[in-house]
């Protein structure tokens, strides 16, 4: 079994791919993103990882599924040699959607590219520079 990763659980896996039909963003916060289903996005990049049913389990729990932060299904990625397989992928729950008046793509598609640090440190200097005038 497999899983498709693309945020806070990528930890530079050589096995990368790319899943269609969806949209990278941040959903109101620049600290996580979340995949939305959408037929004209730009597509996310995405780590694979190996699981067995209780690391499923565990991730769920990170993810907050039960809670509705996030919701697991498959989606069908197409590998970086080409081939293609289907993996489970987290996406937006309806508690993410609550926010998706704010939804900001992801620069690149890429949540480890370099625009996308250079982004997120921005906002942070932003928000702290906010904080205190």
């Amino acid at each position: 079994m497999r899983l498709a990763v693309y945020g806070t659980l990528r930890r530079g896996g050589r096995t990368k791919g790319r899943v269609e039909g969806f949209s990278l963003v941040f959903p109101g916060t620049l600290s996580f993103p979340a995949l939305i289903k959408n037929p004209k996005g730009k597509g996310a990049i995405v780590e694979m990882m190996d699981v067995v049913p209780e690391d499923l389990n565990s991730y769920d729990r990170y993810e907050n599924v039960e809670g509705g932060l996030y919701i697991r299904t498959t989606a069908d990625v197409t590998l970086t040699n080409g081939k293609k397989e289907k993996a489970w992928v987290y996406v937006a729950g309806p508690l993410l959607w609550e926010k998706s008046s704010s939804f900001t793509e992801v620069p690149d598609q890429d949540w480890l590219s370099e625009k996308t640090a250079i982004m997120m440190d921005r906002v942070y200097e932003k928000d702290y520079e906010e904080e205190f005038i």
